[in-house]
């Protein structure tokens, strides 16, 4: 019996069930060197080209990527705490989801903590090869308030507040809207 080739190996084990979702670049080669020992840089990043034009690999940023062999395909949302520590999916993606929100968006939404103790994470638009994402600031003493069934919904595989967290995000954005720009007094 014939052994496959080891890119038809290494989308396999990108299709199983437990693959990650959202890759980087380093991941992909781990990944490349348990199927075939020694392999160079230089062929899993032609592979990884050739993938992302096959549309097997969803090219985000340079170096992150959406898995589309896995079952269901990886969404945008999941790629969110990949570029901005501690992002939860939130405002006009949960509410717009759930049926608050009547504008849809293609955009992702997600507020990230701002806290003294982290470096201050950019903040507005970001546009990607996948999509576009908005990044907005709450204080961590908020976005963390509460037990994480009432702030964090279930099912998800990465953060993702549940409406009524999403509801309370957009009230206080509404009143402070300096945290958009900026960590606010007392933080």
């Amino acid at each position: 019996m014939r052994i496959p080739h080891w890119s038809t190996r290494l989308e396999l084990a990108l299709a199983e069930p437990s693959a990650l979702r959202v890759l980087d670049t380093a991941s992909i080669i781990q990944l490349a060197e348990n199927v075939r020992r020694n392999i160079s840089r230089p062929s899993v990043e032609r592979w990884i080209q050739e993938a992302v034009a096959a549309n097997r690999l969803q090219r985000v940023v340079r170096g992150l990527y959406l898995n589309r062999l896995i079952a269901p395909p990886a969404q945008l949302c999941e790629a969110a705490v990949w570029l901005r520590p501690g992002a939860v999916i939130s405002l006009q993606t949960v509410l717009g989801d759930s049926g608050v929100w009547n504008n849809f968006t293609q955009w992702v939404t997600a507020v990230v903590p701002l806290s003294s103790r982290y470096t201050t994470p950019s903040l507005g638009r970001v546009e990607t090869g996948a999509g576009t994402f908005v990044f907005r600031g709450l204080p961590e003493r908020l976005l963390e308030a509460g037990a994480e069934r009432d702030r964090l919904a279930a099912g998800f595989d990465y953060r993702r507040a549940t409406p009524e967290a999403a509801l309370l995000h957009w009230l206080y954005l509404s009143v402070h809207q300096e945290v958009v720009c900026r960590l606010p007094p007392g933080s």
